[in-house]
């Protein structure tokens, strides 16, 4: 039996031909198009089915516990972006499903790999692969658009057409789409050369060689270059050559099941993808983007959540400074100064707000810090019945715990080296500083340090704490911005000069600070158990209809803030708002109802999903859905056809069809009546702020926890 089972476990890595390499759905970030070619463990497959024909469907791929993706290799370098490789690890870890990259040498051997079943999906390729075979595979929602783009060096001046190209020359692959587009260019418009690059060369490789100045320019797939280029800040991309291609996976016709599962993956995971994008912008740019990105972590101080509204010191200031220059704020959350620092300095952030305690003497020439906005002085925290400490020579023999995120760390280690003999221990990973107080008022940890500022809005006095010694005269704490955003940083402290300590300021700092505020939010503060009082039924109907639940509860507190009785001017009721019409149409009675509202708010959602067309991006297909939910379909459907009029992309929402919507919502005479069509610009806002408040679910979720603790309304009794 053993010979027969090894002499099948070959048969089928001959079929599995011409490379497989295993990799669990949830590994690390590598490169597999980098692993080595032996496959050593391959898990055998001849007994989940007689035949190779029952290999390619759901059941199948669940009951073997493997998924085999196949793709192209070029150069011994992936054509896979690193987004399609998250979502496709993603979908494996949820349908816990180990990985097998099934690689081909050339793009056309995708397609036969498949239907021959030496395969169960194609990624990396748009729809155009199906041209020449028809009814024998199906292609998964478009989950982004990809084009091919001139690289140049970013010292040079950009390109906007083919006309620039005069007088220069041109790298690319000669088994590139547009390399034939090249040649007829090169052939009709003199004036431009155009250079092989060999195949052994990887996109890596061209980018060095036009960096140094070996390529002029060359052709690059901007899958790869969203990717590439916010790292390397000597390139630039210059115009499409080509354009816009879907992409989207591939199955074969007959693996429905697994066609479907994909398709409910995408639509309620893809999103989450564009949480943190990368951008390198001083102030014009990012007025120009509508929205300022800062990086802190989840606490009271900072920011969190309570009963859906988002909070924090840092959070509202920084939303003032916001509003006063129409941006929206978003969120990047981060779990310690170093991390911070890192996401500033990859763009992925415009401002870092954590209570940092900044230099006035900056060592780091790539950051720069603000004017200060607050002041606060380190203090020793320790349990109520603990020996007290006089003097800072007391803390020998101690141990002192600090958060991840803590701003004090480098202050502490600089103590530490003074040889005052304690012990300066990380907490445990995702217990933020209020855990740590818990923890202290446990007995499970010693000594801790927070600002003065964070002893007000504590609760020591409820479990058992107080404020041991305070290590130094108030520190400045300051913003921090990159070193070129020269624009954003003045913009910053001319803020600061005028609200520091001004009213609104003032009315802030006490309500976070000052004031006995934290008494019936305590759990809140220390970890999120939720995001509204409805989750559970949240998350059943959306999972029901193929949603992201976060997404729906960022919906509902945009209608209701998650009040069952919220009405309307315009007869809207319940959590979901919905008109008469709309759930007689869902078939439900009572829209004041909780579980009621909220099945037939979700089910009216997917029913205005199914009438946009499967072509669309996924995520541009979720933003016309909810710009229907509130505006309608018909408004939205008037409003793509204006943007197309006006040269806009019909098929994208954000900075195109809702410049088309506020166009609608503009008033205008008619039989000498001021009339208009609709008040369009609520929507534009709406779906921005719906968009905003679910990417900030995501993170607040993924990153604030207290390992299980919870904090009860009883005061806790100290261990000895």
């Amino acid at each position: 039996m053993k010979n027969i089972h090894l002499i099948l476990k070959f048969m089928l890595l001959a079929l599995i031909a011409p490379v497989s390499v295993q990799a669990k759905g949830k590994s690390k970030d590598v490169d597999y198009c980098q692993a080595p070619e032996v496959v050593s463990e391959l898990t055998d497959v001849s007994t989940v089915a007689s035949s190779l024909e029952n290999l390619h469907d759901l059941k199948a791929i669940n009951q073997r516990g493997s998924l085999r993706v196949l793709l192209h290799r070029k150069a011994n370098t992936c054509t896979i972006s690193q987004t399609e490789r998250q979502l496709i690890q993603e979908f494996a870890h949820i349908n816990d499903l180990d990985l097998y990259w099934v690689y081909v040498d050339n793009d056309w051997e995708l397609l036969p790999e498949l239907i021959k079943g030496r395969g169960d999906i194609i990624l990396a390729q748009d729809q155009s692969l199906s041209a020449s075979i028809k009814g024998q595979i199906n292609f998964t929602h478009s989950w982004t658009n990809a084009a091919y783009k001139i690289v140049g060096r970013a010292d040079h001046t950009r390109l906007r057409d083919v006309d620039d190209l005069t007088g220069r020359q041109v790298a690319a692959y000669k088994s590139s789409p547009v390399w034939n587009d090249l040649l007829a260019l090169k052939n009709s418009q003199a004036g431009f050369a155009l250079q092989e690059i060999p195949a052994r060369l990887s996109y890596q490789d061209v980018m060095q060689r036009v960096k140094t100045g070996e390529y002029d320019l060359a052709v690059a797939d901007s899958l790869f270059l969203d990717a590439y280029l916010p790292t390397d800040s000597d390139l630039q991309a210059n115009f499409s050559l080509s354009n816009k291609r879907n992409m989207a996976w591939a199955v074969r016709a007959d693996a429905g099941d697994l066609h479907k599962t994909l398709n409910q993956y995408l639509n309620q995971q893809y999103l989450t993808h564009d949480v943190v994008s990368k951008y390198f912008e001083d102030f014009s740019s990012i007025k120009d983007r509508g929205v300022l990105r800062i990086i802190t972590s989840a606490n009271p101080s900072h920011y969190y959540l309570h009963k859906g509204k988002l909070r924090g010191f840092e959070y509202e200031l920084l939303s003032e400074f916001a509003s006063k220059h129409r941006l929206r704020l978003d969120v990047v959350l981060a779990n310690s100064p170093e991390e911070m620092f890192t996401l500033l300095k990859e763009g992925k952030g415009d401002v870092i707000a954590a209570s940092l305690p900044g230099s006035l003497i900056n060592i780091d020439q790539s950051i720069q810090y603000t004017s200060p906005y607050h002041y606060a002085s380190p203090v020793i925290v320790g349990r109520d019945s603990s020996n007290s400490i006089i003097d800072i020579r007391d803390l020998s023999g101690r141990r002192i715990t600090l958060a991840n995120d803590s701003p004090y760390w480098d202050y502490m280690q600089q103590l530490q080296q003074q040889g005052l003999g304690f012990q300066l221990v990380k907490a445990d990973a995702g217990v933020n500083t209020e855990g740590i107080l818990l923890m202290v008022a446990l007995g499970m940890y010693d000594l801790s340090v927070v600002g003065n500022h964070q002893i007000n809005s504590a609760y020591t006095k409820d479990v058992g704490l107080k404020s041991q010694f305070v290590l130094s005269e108030p520190l400045p704490h300051r913003w921090v911005v990159r070193s070129n955003d020269k624009q954003l940083n003045k913009a910053l402290n001319t803020f600061i000069e005028k609200e520091y300590r001004g009213t609104n300021y003032n009315v802030m700092h006490a309500r976070y600070f000052e004031q006995e505020q934290i008494n019936e939010n305590r759990e809140s503060l220390t970890r999120i158990s939720s995001l509204s009082p409805y989750d559970d039924v949240t998350q059943h109907y959306a999972d029901k209809y193929g949603f992201d639940w976060r997404l729906i509860t960022a919906l509902m507190f945009q209608e209701s803030q998650f009040d069952p009785k919220a009405s309307s001017y315009a007869g809207a009721k319940g959590l979901m708002q919905l008109i008469p019409a709309t759930a007689k149409l869902m078939g439900i009675k009572d829209s004041n109802n909780a579980e009621s509202s909220i099945y037939a708010g979700v089910r009216y959602l997917n029913y205005l999903r199914g009438k946009f067309e499967d072509a669309l991006l996924l995520q541009d297909r979720m933003w016309f859905t909810l710009a229907s939910y509130n505006a309608g379909y018909g408004r939205v459907k008037r409003a793509r056809a204006l943007a197309e009029e006006q040269g806009l992309d019909k098929n994208k929402w954000f900075d195109n069809v809702e410049l088309a919507m506020l166009d609608l919502a503009k008033p205008y005479y008619k039989n000498g009546a001021k009339v208009r069509y609709c008040r369009c610009g609520q929507t534009v806002v709406y779906v921005r702020e719906i968009r905003t408040r679910y990417f900030n679910y995501i993170r607040l979720l993924e990153t604030q926890s207290i390992a299980g603790l919870t904090v009860s309304n009883r005061k806790w009794k100290v261990l000895n």
